[in-house]
């Protein structure tokens, strides 16, 4: 029985020990130890030992491609020039004040090439996400100039060569990151990323502040207050003959009426055109209408949007778009241009959506929508949002197309001017069908709001 108790009594024992008692956790390692060039011959390193939460006993040792080098202990190493571009790194090993094993490494370093201890870190300067700040790293040696490239994903980001970036709309769903690269008199360069980042994406919210509703009188001309008509061929403007594309139409301001239902309708028809001389030395064969806003009202970023119903027939050429108002003192494409749509009866299932500066010039940057239902039975609803860096089109509310700012093609930062018109032929619009003897455009609405309190309205 006695014996039994006593078994019983060193189980228990045993068993609280387990329960009560735990090894004693090993110091944590408060900054890694750091390795650096002692002088400009590539060859000569001291280390900085590592920083314990607690007292380390610690000992050292230097490693050349992975190896320990005999002898070499101290916080001092000088390679020889046999080694250059062998890589190279500082162990420290010891134990704390409870006795537990500790140990920490430097970085792994390359013999004569800049040495990058801390890499840099990117992080967003505050809560709006529309700035991110580089915080530098620790490089050896100290002189080492740093260039800097930054990515979005596997894409470097043209033009952010910065320290800082502020992230474009584009980038809005991505991760990003830069990378700096070290360069120092007779050194090897070193190259590294630092962490990356997620851009938010922003959710957009739209005020509208200007419309045109055209509410006026049935058989009234646009509200002159904001509209005023462009006429003739083009040769009397700096477009020049056909507007700059051979276009067949002639322009008189009547053809443009507000109907009893509230909407705009352009018309073109070839009877009566021949009471105007056209560029290419004949009467004229079509005569349209265009108005448009310069001098009068202005835009600059923000969504433009308009209700449109296309015209019928080959050769029609509808659009809505915008001029640089700078265009008297910066002539197209220098001016820009964006086509906020454009619609041929040629290929009467497609939006074009296009940019034009002057780097793309006539060809522009843009793309095409195809809409099943075509644009002439009946209406549909046309926007960009104007962004400082980005420009998107919509049709019906759906994204189909999108442009960056890239490089000095971008001529869009600047006052524009909303331009109505229905063109006939020219090199766009092509070969006008035989028998077409009329065609109209309407326009119910045009609207413009603010993105996120971005985008302005200039009266004249």
């Amino acid at each position: 029985m006695k014996l039994i108790r006593a078994s019983l009594a060193f189980l228990l024992s045993v068993s609280l020990l387990t329960v009560f008692s735990h090894p004693a956790a090993a110091a944590d390692l408060v900054t890694a130890p750091q390795i650096t060039y002692s002088d400009s011959s590539g060859l000569t390193f001291a280390a900085t030992p590592a920083k314990w939460a607690s007292t380390v006993k610690s000992t050292f040792q230097w490693l050349v491609n992975g190896k320990a080098i005999a002898g070499a202990t101290k916080l001092s190493f000088k390679a020889n020039p046999k080694q250059k571009n062998a890589t190279i790194s500082f162990r420290e090993s010891g134990k704390d004040s409870s006795g537990a094993t500790v140990q920490a490494s430097s970085v792994v370093a390359k013999i004569g090439q800049v040495i990058v201890n801390i890499k840099p870190a990117v992080a967003f300067a505050d809560d709006s996400h529309s700035s991110v700040i580089t915080t530098a790293g620790a490089v050896s040696p100290k002189n080492a100039k740093v260039s800097y490239q930054w990515y979005k994903g596997f894409i470097d980001i043209a033009g952010a060569k910065s320290a800082n970036y502020s992230p474009a709309t584009a980038d809005q769903g991505f991760k990003i990151y830069v990378s700096a690269k070290y360069s120092a008199k007779g050194f090897s360069d070193n190259s590294v990323n630092s962490n990356e980042i997620d851009v938010p994406v922003i959710k957009r919210t739209y005020v509208q502040v200007w419309q045109d509703e055209f509410s006026g009188a049935s058989g009234s001309a646009p509200d002159p207050a904001i509209w005023q008509p462009e006429n003739g061929d083009g040769s009397k403007a700096a477009a020049g003959n056909g507007w700059g594309n051979k276009e067949r139409q002639y322009y008189i301001p009547t053809l443009a009426k507000i109907t009893s239902s509230g909407e705009v309708q352009i018309d073109a028809m070839t009877s009566g055109a021949n009471e105007f001389n056209c560029y290419y030395k004949t009467p004229c064969e079509w005569i349209s209408s265009k108005y448009i806003t310069k001098d009068k009202v202005g835009f600059k970023y923000g969504r433009v949007e308009a209700r449109i119903k296309g015209p019928v027939g080959g050769g029609t050429w509808g659009a809505f778009w915008m001029l640089g108002a700078n265009i008297d003192a910066r002539p197209w494409p220098w001016c820009g241009e964006i086509d906020v749509t454009e619609l041929l009866g040629k290929t009467p299932n497609l939006s074009y959506g296009y940019l034009h500066g002057l780097i793309s010039s006539g060809a522009g940057r843009g793309t095409s929508v195809d809409m099943p239902k075509g644009f002439a039975d009946e209406y549909h609803t046309y926007a960009i949002d104007w962004l400082p860096d980005q420009i998107d089109w919509y049709v019906d509310g759906v994204l189909f197309g999108s442009q960056q700012k890239l490089d000095k093609d971008w001529v869009f930062d600047h006052e524009f001017y909303l331009i109505m018109n229905l063109a006939m032929g020219g090199n766009f619009g092509g070969a006008i069908d035989a028998g077409l003897e009329k065609a109209n455009m309407s326009i119910d609405w045009i609207r413009f709001s603010t993105i996120n309190g971005v985008g302005e309205v200039i009266k004249h």
